[in-house]
């Protein structure tokens, strides 16, 4: 009798066993996905092991679920069974989809997405009030590299510019729309606390504008793109202009100067940005230029250095008409999308430190001094 007993005895500890570990098998399959898949791509990733990768808490859960005395061991009490978990498991054991985890959807269709680490892209450029430092200043956050760094032989010259026709060969374009200056007499209105508005009478639409028409009455025919590319959020600003920018570009081939037209904030303090950011010749007060050139340090940019040259090429002609108005070349690591163009520009006029007259007064220099480039650069009939 003794020994029937203690073979059923085992019997039913072998059953339970069995159990538990079935329970294991169930819980480290469907809670622990992302392990397992980490685990077989150990070897690609060059991660460390997935033993430093696992969680003690899942092993706490499994022992204390095969050996449920263990429970009484742990100081705080703890859930064995997590219902929200397992809502998740039952749905998968039935779709392979978590109800609770959208991701499960969009892997079962595309399973390449399992393996794939995301994260959020910012694009920079937020003018914040002091002591926010949550974003990047479009000015301050890269790798800013030297114009020293390149080196080309010095009888390299800016290409030329085919004929001037009355096909458009200038786009004016806004990826961060929204920005605006400090209001005034002339032009009040209230801006947001980074100094940005949707009103296109106060914004960079309203020096496009600007720009765009003296440009035109001096014979160079100019395409201003009012598109707001920065609403609802900075963060695709960019990748939302150059679908603008390739649009143009495809149905106006005629097109070899591309400007993105932006007002800087090289510090978050009005007066400090103002100082900065403007300059008085002659009597007359105007808002600095900054023209800001694109590498392939980040993306692929292989005809960089063409812009480069005509930015350079802008640059002095405007010291030698406005000693003082331009505050020089800032070389980035970023492309800023001047791959669209052997002739792109981002053109910063002033800051929110200034005001729009002050960036409108500028507006018109370039233009003027743009005009007399393209002059220079055209090759005749």
């Amino acid at each position: 009798m003794i020994k029937i007993k203690v073979i059923k005895i085992k019997k039913l500890m072998l059953f339970i066993i069995a159990i538990a570990l079935t329970l294991c098998f169930t819980v480290f399959s469907y809670q622990n996905r992302k392990t397992i898949v980490a685990m077989a791509n150990l070897e690609t990733k060059g991660e460390q092991s997935l033993v430093h990768k696992i969680n003690s808490n899942l092993f706490e859960r499994i022992l204390c679920l095969g050996l449920p005395a263990l429970e009484t061991v742990n100081k705080e009490k703890k859930v064995v069974i997590d219902y929200k978990s397992a809502i998740g498991n039952f749905s998968r054991i039935l779709t392979n989809v978590d109800l609770l985890n959208p991701e499960t959807y969009f892997v079962m269709h595309l399973p390449l997405i399992s393996l794939i680490n995301t994260e959020t892209a910012m694009t920079p450029g937020v003018e914040l009030p002091q002591g926010f430092q949550e974003y990047e200043n479009e000015h301050e956050t890269s790798e800013n590299l030297s114009p020293s760094e390149i080196k080309e032989p010095e009888d390299i010259e800016v290409e030329k510019l085919p004929h001037v026709s009355g096909d458009p060969l200038v786009l004016i374009y806004h990826t961060h729309t929204t920005e605006s200056y400090t209001p005034s007499e002339k032009f009040k209105y209230t801006p947001d606390n980074t100094y940005h508005t949707k009103d296109v009478n106060f914004n960079m639409v309203k020096v496009g504008e600007v720009l765009a028409d003296e440009l035109n009455r001096l014979n160079v025919p100019t395409i201003h793109n009012k598109t707001f590319h920065d609403i609802p959020t900075y963060m695709t600003s960019y990748a939302n202009s150059l679908k603008t920018v390739e649009g143009v570009l495809k149905q106006n081939p005629s097109i070899k100067i591309v400007i993105d037209l932006h007002r800087d904030a090289p510090v978050s303090d009005l007066q400090k940005a103002r100082e900065i950011t403007t300059v008085k010749i002659d009597g007359a007060t105007y808002a600095r230029f900054l023209l800001v050139v694109g590498t392939d340090k980040t993306f692929p940019h292989p005809n960089w250095k063409e812009n480069y040259r005509f930015a350079n090429f802008l640059n002095d002609k405007l010291e030698q008409r406005y000693p003082g108005i331009s505050r020089g070349l800032d070389l980035r690591s970023e492309r800023f999308n001047q791959h669209v163009s052997n002739k792109a520009i981002l053109l910063e006029i002033g800051s929110h430190g200034n005001t729009m007259e002050e960036a409108l007064a500028s507006a018109k220099v370039f233009a003027e001094v743009l005009a007399d480039a393209v002059k220079e650069l055209s090759i005749a009939e």
